[in-house]
């Protein structure tokens, strides 16, 4: 399958935030959606539906394959209201930065997903 990036709008603060690492996320986004299901790491307990990917240094990528969220029934989760728009192939990037912080701002990222668009990149 070929995957679709698609962008929550909390991605370019995040790109703001950490100016330096925009090209080194480029590469990664680019290597994460050739197979975005067999490179990132599930997550667990209040972040089930997710999957991070290590990045630089200490910095983390968290995603959502919407195949996998689909499949896996983590939709209502995840509260994306969009599900029924998004095409099965889409991989929305939701936040990076440093490993801790990071991890603790996903709960209240996906809590707003059924507020936001997801930009495709042009």
């Amino acid at each position: 399958m070929v995957y679709i990036a698609r962008y929550h709008p909390h991605i370019k603060t995040c790109l703001e935030t950490y100016p330096h690492l925009k090209e080194r996320f480029k590469k990664k986004k680019d290597y994460i959606i050739k197979s975005p299901i067999e490179l990132g790491e599930p997550l667990k307990g209040n972040l089930n539906g997710l999957r991070s990917l290590p990045f630089a240094d200490n910095f983390i990528i968290i995603y959502v394959v919407c195949e996998e969220c689909r499949r896996l029934q983590h939709q209502e989760t995840n509260n994306c209201l969009q599900c029924g728009t998004i095409p099965d192939n889409s991989v929305i990037f939701l936040t990076f930065g440093r490993h801790d912080p990071t991890y603790k701002i996903v709960p209240s990222i996906r809590e707003r997903l059924e507020e936001k668009e997801f930009q495709v990149p042009t």
